[in-house]
């Protein structure tokens, strides 16, 4: 008889739910595409990512820290396309 082991996240303490493998590899193979970024939050990006493959944070966290990290980059994008250089 096999036990459940059950993982909890990192961030928030709460159970991870069983995610699709195909998913996770396709996060997996986006985040290796981050490899030569030298901005802080593509690497922070990459990590996050990482963590999420292998199951060390919960979708919830992961998907909350995307949309700060993005919302970030959108931010310094914007800034940056209104000063002039």
């Amino acid at each position: 008889m096999q036990r459940l082991r059950v993982k909890f996240c990192t961030k928030c303490q709460e159970p991870i739910e069983k995610s699709d493998r195909t998913q996770l590899k396709a996060i997996h193979k986006a985040a290796s595409g981050f490899k030569g970024s030298n901005k802080k939050e593509m690497n922070e990006i990459k990590l996050l990512a990482l963590k999420f493959f292998n199951q060390k944070i919960c979708e919830y966290c992961y998907l909350e820290e995307m949309a700060r990290l993005t919302t970030i980059l959108r931010i310094k994008a914007m800034q940056h396309t209104k000063c002039p250089s």
